[in-house]
């Protein structure tokens, strides 16, 4: 609901008449939030207390990202930028063990570093269209991962947390408007690799503390629409 206010207002912004240019050259720094979805899928073929358990049926929930960014123009038409965000959204598996199956669901967050260059190609006296490209480190957790059986949805354990470290990458494209002198307000569509999860090795549940195999979910891509606000120095 509040991605969606925010991308209305910066729409709106956009259709007004811009007033002079932000700064061309130098230092600038933002703050940025987004909405999207991902999806990933699972080689794991051992998971479990017994390693028996074969993950299929991964599914993401909607997400939500924060973050900022600090840059530096070199020209007009050429940047380049530092930025982090905080990606949030749920998860959920099936795992099959022969003889029966369990359901995991929990929470899918990533905080991803990039490192990124950016072109901006000038429409109006206060718009521009911008493109990037941008590579990093993702640490992607999974964090309160509940099993229960598939079909009944009786509880079984809590699997341990674990968060893994994975590389990045992001290209995007976006539209930005100068809405004051040295700020701009920005929407973007952007597509980011951000590699696999992997729970702990534990599970604490009906059977006690047991070590497991952990469960993987790998290639992880994710779409999102974003907004953001830049001042420039």
């Amino acid at each position: 609901m509040y991605l969606r206010a925010l991308l209305s207002a910066l729409i709106a912004a956009c259709l007004c008449p811009g007033p002079a240019s932000a700064q061309e050259t130098g230092p600038f720094a933002g703050l940025d939030i987004s909405g999207g979805v991902a999806g990933g899928s699972s080689d794991t073929t051992n998971g479990g207390a017994f390693g028996t358990g074969v993950v299929g049926d991964v599914e993401f929930g909607e997400t939500v990202g924060i973050g900022g960014h600090i840059g530096y123009r070199y020209t007009p038409e050429f940047s380049v930028s530092l930025s982090y965000r905080h990606i949030r959204g749920d998860i959920g598996w099936i795992a099959d063990y022969s003889v029966s199956k369990s359901k995991f669901e929990g929470t899918a967050t990533s905080d991803v570093i990039l490192l990124g260059a950016n072109y901006d190609l000038r429409l109006s006296h206060a718009t521009t269209a911008s493109f990037g490209a941008a590579a990093g480190l993702s640490f992607n957790s999974f964090r309160d991962i509940v099993e229960m059986t598939a079909d009944t949805r009786i509880f079984g354990a809590v699997v341990e947390d674990h968060t893994k470290l994975a590389p990045a990458a992001q290209i995007g494209a976006g539209i930005r408007h100068t809405i004051a002198p040295n700020v701009a307000v920005s929407l973007d569509a952007t597509l980011a690799y951000t590699g696999g999860f992997e729970t702990g090795n534990t599970r604490s549940g009906n059977l006690g503390v047991t070590l497991i195999t952990p469960y993987g979910v790998k290639d992880v891509w994710r779409a999102k629409l974003g907004a953001s606000i830049r001042f420039a120095f």
